[in-house]
């Protein structure tokens, strides 16, 4: 018994020993899995000074940008597959020739970093340079780009329907051609995916941190000091400055302080597939703009370009013809989802490429679905919507090619003390967003003058009520903002003068003046009117149009 208690007590006190050996390890381990949860919730809540959110061809571009100036900058968006978006494609057309100023610098600023870009990030085939056509009849379209060209002083060759077709000999071309327009330099195609990759790749290399997730919501902080930006799977990210570059979804996501004025629309191509021969036919295509008789006849095409996959795809476009408005991000995602083409659009367009390639077989034909963001002064928004929280945004369907001068404007918006660039070719007036709020204006108190909205303003009037003045102004600012497409003046006579008769109670005259003098008011003085100006950008004819309102 003796010999067997000291064995007993060692054993109890082994047992203790081990017990509490085991309590100290579930303790560390306790300790442990604290310390990690409190690191990894130190990670989500680190607040960042730069948050671009989007990661598109203008939210990587800004990102990267911001990064290259040594800002602390977080780049927050879904890789493709994780959301819809109007950038997963290999295949865009670039091209300086563009009647509006401010897109015309935008693509040529872009353009000569496609090189450097390409170079610096090892992203191989991201552009080809293989050239612009424009043919057809020649009406105002190829006139606007023959007069873009001589003002950029920009080679362009002048081409009979003869000298195309001996040209190019991959073209039958129709007989209603008048002339083509050939651009060498500066123009071709370009990789969306792969300038992503790209601009992210440099983003990253310059300091810049990605969170590939999905955005729900932006909001500031109750505490007024930063921004909360909440994530699909219930993360957040702080920052103390806020960019939103979410493409179509800027409009119909609650990301941004105040609603902006952009009005969607969805846009359809097909994709041909061509054999290894067909596209071997078509070597030496550049990008095209075909100007058919008729506006459904009027289409984009890019020359075959070979997909990840191994397929050789061409791409057609059409005009706007084919383009549905679109409201919400049910609506948006609906379009994205649809699976198929309008079947009138693919019959005029397969017509078109057997009338143009008859060599084809086009046995092999995939629709392709994307939305557009138009906004009414047909310029990109780049602004400052709230202190901190930043917009680029409303890329018109010609974003792609410019998308690294804007990511730059936007990170100089961000980030430079002034709030906007230096740089004395881009005003900061081209960029202005314009909001829902600004569309209506209100005549207490106000002076004539001050009647205006950033869409319409007064040239002059005469024996109206200033209330009436206000509701004539609002009314014009709300068909100009929110109508998507081009409209004969006629039917923008319509719609206002429909519009005032809800407010008036009878049916007021509304012309349209192409040319008009406003100083000759000899009728003025026996009729009560209002002549307003718009400076929206949706008349194929100019910037400006004059409306004249004659109340009954």
């Amino acid at each position: 018994l003796l010999r067997t208690r000291p064995t007993l007590l060692s054993t109890t006190l082994l047992l203790l020993h081990r017990s509490s050996r085991s309590a100290r390890v579930r303790a560390f381990t306790a300790m442990a899995q604290n310390d990690k949860s409190d690191n990894k919730q130190a990670q989500k809540q680190q607040q960042h000074k730069f948050c671009v959110i989007g990661h598109g061809l203008i939210g990587t571009a800004a990102c990267k940008y911001l990064a290259a100036k040594g800002e602390d900058v977080v780049l927050v968006g879904p890789s493709e597959g994780k959301a819809h978006g109007a950038c997963y494609d290999e295949g865009r057309i670039y091209r300086i020739l563009d009647p509006i100023e401010s897109w015309s610098k935008l693509a040529q600023r872009s353009i000569d970093q496609y090189e450097s870009i390409q170079n610096t990030s090892g992203v191989e085939g991201l552009f080809i340079e293989s050239g612009l056509l424009v043919f057809g009849i020649d009406e105002k379209f190829m006139q606007r780009t023959r007069a873009t060209a001589q003002k950029l002083g920009t080679p362009l060759e002048e081409l009979s329907s003869e000298e195309l077709a001996k040209k190019f000999a991959w073209l039958s071309v129709p007989a209603s051609t008048k002339a083509g327009l050939w651009q060498q330099q500066q123009a071709g195609t370009i990789s969306p995916r792969k300038l992503i990759e790209a601009q992210l790749r440099l983003a990253k290399h310059h300091g810049a941190t990605y969170v590939d997730e999905v955005v729900s919501a932006v909001e500031k902080a109750s505490d007024g000091d930063h921004f909360v930006v909440t994530l699909e799977n219930s993360d957040t990210v702080l920052a103390d400055n806020v960019l939103v570059a979410t493409g179509v979804h800027s409009s119909v996501l609650p990301v941004l302080p105040e609603k902006i004025v952009v009005n969607l629309t969805g846009s359809q191509a097909l994709f041909i597939e061509l054999t290894a021969e067909e596209a071997k036919l078509m070597e030496g295509m550049p990008t095209i703009m075909y100007e058919g008789p008729s506006a459904e006849e009027c289409f984009y095409m890019l020359p075959p370009i070979q997909y990840p996959d191994g397929s050789w795809l061409m791409k057609i476009g059409p005009s706007t013809k084919f383009s549905p408005n679109l409201k919400t991000l049910q609506d948006v995602n609906a379009w994205f989802e649809r699976g198929h083409v309008d079947p009138e659009f693919r019959d005029v367009a397969v017509e078109t490429l057997k009338l143009l390639f008859p060599q084809l077989s086009l046995d092999n034909i995939r629709p392709l679905l994307c939305v557009t963001d138009n906004t009414p002064t047909l310029n990109c928004y780049i602004d400052m919507l709230a202190p901190g929280w930043g917009l680029a945004s409303g890329g018109n369907g010609w974003a792609a090619k410019s998308s690294d001068e804007i990511g730059r404007l936007a990170a100089d918006m961000m980030a430079l003390p002034t709030k906007w660039t230096t740089d004395p070719d881009f005003p900061q007036k081209w960029f202005k967003a314009i909001t829902e709020s600004s569309l209506s204006v209100s005549e207490s108190g106000a002076e004539v003058a001050d009647l205006k909205t950033p869409l319409v303003k007064v040239e002059s009037c005469a024996q109206l009520s200033n209330e009436q003045v206000a509701q004539a102004v609002t009314a014009l600012s709300g068909i100009v903002g929110h109508t998507a497409k081009p409209i004969p003046p006629h039917e923008w006579c319509s719609k206002l003068s429909a519009e005032l008769e809800k407010q008036w109670g009878a049916t007021p005259s509304v012309l349209c003046l192409e040319e008009f003098d406003p100083k000759s008011t000899a009728w003025a003085a026996t009729h009560p009117y209002v002549m307003l100006l718009t400076t929206a950008r949706f008349c194929d004819d100019g910037p400006e149009r004059l409306f004249l309102v004659l109340p009954r």
